[in-house]
């Protein structure tokens, strides 16, 4: 695989209460056929033989590995996991995952022109925007997302519509990655997607 020792992945656990939670972990061994993983903070429970989905960035697209959970050890930190892949890596974008909620993280978009549309949820294919414009569903529109250093620019679709008070629309928006600029939209989205699923994760943890 192309991961190198030190490379960062998130390790991700299905909560019937919480969702689709992701643990990051560092490859700390690359053997033939899997991976050792070490986390600094207790990961959640695993069991011998379990299968598991793993994300990381490969040559600037996030990706998931279906994964085996071949040993554990009995403590830490680090507490360190070894997997066996059980499948190829694909595109973490072609899935449709929960949406994550922004809110506290004063992340905005430019909608077409309009600056300082608050970014209420994102996903691995689409976030909710508000808006003081009016659109309908089924229109394409161009989103720019700045998210740190980074900019994600890209066509995106207008999937649903609901009105607010004081004049504001929420709109739910689905990327549209079948373009070299749309791929670069979904790369933003599934980078902001699971660094903020960490960061919930981290609170809910106590580790923040």
């Amino acid at each position: 695989m192309a991961l190198k020792e030190g490379s960062r992945v998130f390790l991700r656990f299905d909560s019937p209460s919480r969702g689709q939670l992701l643990q990051l972990g560092i490859v700390r061994e690359v053997h033939d056929g899997g991976w050792t993983l070490a986390f600094e903070t207790r990961h959640h429970a695993v069991e011998i033989g379990e299968e598991k989905l793993v994300y990381y960035e490969q040559a600037r697209e996030f990706v998931q590995q279906p994964v085996r959970v071949d040993a554990q050890s009995s403590g830490g930190p680090p507490f360190v996991l070894s997997v066996k892949f059980v499948g190829d890596a694909v595109s973490a974008g072609t899935r449709d995952e929960d949406r994550v909620s922004t809110i506290g993280t004063a992340l905005t978009a430019t909608l077409e022109d309009e600056d300082g549309c608050l970014i209420q949820d994102v996903s691995l294919s689409g976030l909710a925007v508000i808006s003081t414009r009016r659109y309908h569903v089924g229109r394409c529109l161009e989103i720019a997302i700045r998210d740190g250093d980074e900019e994600y620019v890209g066509p995106v679709e207008i999937q649903s519509v609901h009105a607010l008070d004081g004049g504001k629309t929420r709109y739910g928006l689905l990327g549209v990655f079948d373009t070299a600029e749309g791929r670069n939209l979904q790369n933003g989205l599934t980078r902001m997607t699971l660094e903020i699923q960490q960061q919930h994760l981290k609170r809910i943890s106590g580790s923040s």
